[in-house]
């Protein structure tokens, strides 16, 4: 029932929605650590630690220390408790509990104010078991091995206040493990060429792709410090920009034809997330819409339309067989902006032929996206919240086992106010310890 190697049960009760066990060990003798002489039992004392909980509730360990006494006068030991490996000295938790407090933090993503509810003890408790046991993890060298593809993107660490700017990181993720890496502060071509250039030079040689989102930073980084690696920008990211590019001209027709902003009952503003939909999503109903929405308010030369039409053919590139079919598509694609004459579309090309090598490496790689890594920016964002040092009033839940600190170390010669059967066995057992002696 106890599960824990080396003690037994002797007892349970429930206080106050929480769980109490009193335990002892199960060795019934001691040898002396100066002499080796078999010792005598002296005393028993009490000791309280928190343990994993137990149906949702938090559960205490009244563990029964024997205190042992050496009989040799010339002996230099006179008296001592057990210990166990199981259980620190002066410990607030059993090593086991411990190990999960770390693992919910880490691999469940549980906050450490969560987990230290969920124990009953105090948010610096559970975050000093995650740095004790979760640290050697993160140090593992071997945790970055078998990386092939990386994926690098930034995301909002800190949001802007009176006293810093908003506070960005650079996650790297392994795209084809989609496990989170590292996070490293800033987003710079600095930031991430030296963390790049910290990893050995193995682990460097192995990497043979890496994926961005359309970042001049990352791609020279990943240009001087991976020079071997394939760099391939993100699909996701090349759509983006083609929807953006429509919501620009959109906006720009809006104002110069009605000298205002979208309002509710103007046509393009009622059609503005139908423009960004892709046709082969719309229904019916919708395509009417938009169609109805185009020939009240695009201009003559319909600018709207051809600017959506470059967008949709630019998502439709990624759908190509191979390189050779997408690099025609492309041609015809920038042929297609160069003949609309739309601001907006010439500077969407431009950026877009800057990008032109990484984005038909998609097609020598198999696919590689930065959708992974998007997917992490979630998670560090959670890494901030768990990993958060400074503790907010509300956040520490009592390290004590009970809130009334006066029956919390039980006197061998006094009467408590609150009386358990867990705590009742073992004062009975100190009681007849102090009896004897």
């Amino acid at each position: 029932m106890l599960g824990l190697a080396g003690f037994r049960l002797l007892a349970v009760s429930e206080y106050g929605g929480e769980l109490e066990q009193a335990i002892e060990t199960s060795v019934e003798e001691d040898f002396c650590r100066g002499c080796g002489v078999r010792a005598r039992l002296h005393d028993r004392r009490p000791t309280w630690v928190r343990d994993l909980p137990t149906g949702g509730r938090p559960v205490t360990l009244v563990w029964v220390k024997r205190v042992w006494r050496c009989m040799q006068s010339a002996c230099g030991v006179s008296t001592w408790s057990e210990r166990s490996p199981e259980i620190r000295a002066r410990a607030s938790l059993t090593e086991r509990a411990r190990r999960e407090a770390c693992r919910r933090v880490g691999q469940d993503g549980h906050s450490v104010s969560q987990v230290a509810a969920a124990f009953g003890v105090a948010w610096a408790t559970v975050m000093a078991a995650v740095s004790e046991y979760g640290l050697p993890l993160v140090d593992d060298p071997n945790r970055l091995a078998g990386v092939s593809a990386l994926g690098v993107d930034e995301t909002a660490f800190l949001a802007a206040n009176w006293s810093h700017h908003t506070v960005f990181v650079t996650g790297v993720v392994d795209v084809r493990a989609s496990r989170l890496i590292d996070i490293v502060p800033g987003r710079s071509a600095k930031a991430l060429a030296t963390w790049v250039g910290e990893q050995p030079q193995a682990w460097r040689d192995d990497i043979t792709v890496a994926a961005l989102d359309p970042f001049r930073g990352y791609a020279t980084a990943l240009r001087t410090s991976l020079p071997e690696a394939t760099r391939v920008l993100d699909a996701f990211h090349v759509t983006r920009l083609g929807f953006a590019a429509v919501d620009d001209v959109r906006r720009c027709v809006q104002q110069d034809s009605t000298g205002h902003r979208g309002r509710r009952d103007d046509p393009l503003y009622s059609i503005r997330r139908l423009l960004r939909r892709g046709h082969d999503h719309h229904t019916e109903t919708s395509w009417q819409r938009m169609l109805a929405g185009l020939d009240a308010g695009d201009t003559g030369d319909e600018q709207i339309g051809k600017t959506w039409i470059a967008a949709q053919d630019l998502r439709l590139i990624y759908r190509c067989h191979d390189r050779a079919e997408a690099e025609q598509k492309l041609y015809r694609w920038f042929v297609h902006c160069a003949d609309a004459e739309v601001p907006e579309l010439l500077r969407l090309a431009r950026t877009i032929d800057s990008w032109r090598e990484e984005l038909l490496a998609y097609f020598d790689t198999g696919g590689i996206s930065n959708g992974p890594t998007e997917a992490m920016n979630l998670l560090i964002k959670k890494v901030k919240r768990v990993g958060q040092a400074a503790i907010e009033e509300g956040l520490l839940v009592d390290p004590s086992p009970r809130s009334d600190r006066q029956s919390r170390g039980p006197p061998l010669n006094g009467v408590t106010t609150h009386w358990r059967p867990a705590r009742a066995v073992a004062r009975r057992l100190c009681w007849s310890m102090a009896s004897t002696s």
